[in-house]
């Protein structure tokens, strides 16, 4: 692949992204569907060899996935595995050209993070949200992306789940190569894209835990189930 259709292959993934966004305008459309067509699109632009193990809930009551983050590719993986799921995201996404029009359409709760106050106004968001509508929303504790274990969660999630009885479903991802998909450290976007586009293949498994109750002492052990795959697949 030389360096113009490389360009090409990074400039497609916005203009998949956009011609999504624009369908979504149209009085009618059916998001749920939208985003599961962006996403199949997506991944077989990237050229993912995508296996789900286990099943997503169905969906009578407001349930809680979380589990480890390693690349922007983990979103269209959740997505293509439930098309009605909804994200927490970090409050500077929804300011990131094209993509963050993608995601106010998706109806991400975007949160502060840092100081007590922006953790209690973010739990307060995710919970009204969960608790108005019956939803599938996407959580990842770390905070951040990482191909080891993070430091630690942030347990709010798990309070949200205890105090409001809400199941928690454990995901798990993993990625080959694992530090060509992974989006880390001073990666910067656009070359990242570049750089994976080049790849004829790369291999994801998502992996599904039955829904399950959790109280804020089950923070640590359910970290350590999401994070046992980050080390790759070989």
């Amino acid at each position: 692949m030389n360096k113009f259709s490389g360009l090409v292959n990074v400039a497609k993934v916005f203009l998949i992204t956009g011609k999504y966004l624009l369908l979504s305008k149209k009085p009618g459309s059916d998001v749920v569907m939208l985003k599961n067509d962006w996403s199949r699109e997506i991944l077989e632009h990237f050229k993912i060899d995508l296996e789900i193990k286990g099943n997503a809930r169905e969906l009578d009551a407001s349930c809680i996935l979380l589990g480890n983050h390693i690349s922007y590719l983990d979103i269209p993986v959740l997505i293509r595995c439930c098309p009605d799921i909804t994200f927490v995201s970090k409050k500077e996404v929804k300011y990131w050209p094209v993509i963050g029009n993608a995601a106010v359409k998706m109806q991400t709760i975007f949160v502060e993070r840092g100081s007590s106050h922006s953790r209690a106004k973010a739990k307060e968001q995710i919970t009204n949200s969960l608790l108005n509508k019956t939803q599938r929303l996407a959580i990842f504790p770390s905070g951040t992306t990482s191909i080891k274990a993070s430091e630690r969660w942030q347990k709010g999630v798990f309070e949200i789940a205890e105090k409001n009885n809400i199941k928690i479903q454990p995901f798990k991802l993993s990625y080959e190569p694992l530090r060509e998909a992974a989006y880390i450290d001073d990666d910067n976007l656009l070359v990242h894209m570049y750089d994976l586009l080049k790849h004829k293949k790369i291999k994801v498994i998502l992996e599904l835990h039955e829904p399950v109750d959790v109280g804020v002492n089950d923070c640590d052990l359910w970290k350590s189930w999401c994070e046992s795959s980050s080390l790759g697949l070989s």
